[in-house]
């Protein structure tokens, strides 16, 4: 169970870290970059210590799902992206693929 703790942080810092560089390829200040590089590094670590017992290519796929699905929704709610029944169902197959993994493993 710990592990999956682990891969969910992995997880967040993964989805915290695209607005970090969207607003640095926007006004190009080292902070930004910097708190993007230190959210990337803490996604990293804690993806590695999820592989003490989640199967690598299980921890991968829900890993970058957590990414693909947070980048998404970051698009949408911070800067106005376009949304529509098709890309929100896209969404959930993700989801439902990443709890099927879990589920699975």
């Amino acid at each position: 169970m710990i592990a999956w703790i682990w891969l969910l942080l992995a997880g967040a810092g993964e989805v915290i870290s695209v607005p970090l560089l969207k607003e640095w390829q926007g006004q190009r200040k080292p902070g930004w970059a910097a708190a993007a590089i230190g959210a990337l590094a803490l996604s990293f670590y804690a993806l590695s210590q999820s592989l003490s017992s989640i199967p690598v290519g299980t921890a991968y796929a829900v890993w970058t799902g957590i990414g693909s699905v947070g980048a998404i929704s970051s698009g949408i709610l911070l800067y106005g992206e376009s949304v529509n029944p098709l890309k929100l169902a896209c969404m959930v197959l993700i989801v439902v693929g990443m709890v099927g993994l879990k589920l699975t493993s």
